[in-house]
């Protein structure tokens, strides 16, 4: 089974398995399973790890892009991740733990000449009944935009509650509690830029 990227961030950080598991409280044995993806971390548990390594939780789940697969074919065009143009079989999946709510990264990370994207654009795709994350959270350090493609949401932001609906859009500044419950009968469709790059 091949190493996941908690296994890179950790090696990068120069950390052991031991001293991962005593500074986030977790043992030896389950900080290795999630290295060897033979366990899904809990919520909690990612943003604890993710915290400690001083990496982005997004970067620690999101899957490989084409051009990061073993046994990847050479592209004619340059990796999507370090171009301008991301091509949709590129887009790199991401699955959170713990909540059914699938995202898609449709944005590079890196662009020709060895300049930084500056924000990050995902797709996100939320059965009817469900909430984007399991709790009220806020983002420290960026911005979030959000365009309705599909659906009808509930916006919980601060304390008010929106209805949103197909076509219209909501912004969320950096340290905002926030979270959006699907109301409609259908999967919901929303179209997400932070104003950072988070991977």
């Amino acid at each position: 089974m091949t190493r996941n990227r908690l296994y890179t961030a950790r090696k990068q950080k120069g950390y052991t398995l031991k001293q991962v598991a005593d500074h986030t409280g977790y043992s030896v044995g389950y900080i290795s399973m999630l290295e060897r993806n033979q366990k899904q971390p809990s919520l909690t548990a990612l943003r604890r790890i993710a915290s400690y390594l001083e990496c982005s939780e997004v970067w620690l789940i999101m899957g490989q892009s084409p051009e990061e697969q073993e046994g990847a074919v050479p592209q004619e065009e340059p990796p999507s991740g370090r171009d301008y143009v991301m091509r949709k079989n590129h887009w790199i999946p991401m699955k959170i733990p713990e909540i059914d709510v699938d995202y898609s990264i449709f944005t590079p990370s890196s662009l020709p000449g060895g300049s930084h994207a500056n924000m990050t654009g995902l797709i996100v795709h939320l059965k009817s009944g469900r909430w984007v994350t399991e709790r009220m959270i806020s983002h420290a350090t960026y911005d979030e935009s959000v365009f309705l493609l599909k659906g009808e949401l509930e916006l919980h932001i601060e304390n008010k509650i929106y209805t949103i609906r197909e076509g219209d859009s909501f912004y969320i500044p950096q340290g905002t509690l926030h979270n959006y419950l699907n109301t409609s009968d259908v999967e919901a469709v929303c179209l997400v830029y932070f104003s950072k790059l988070i991977y």
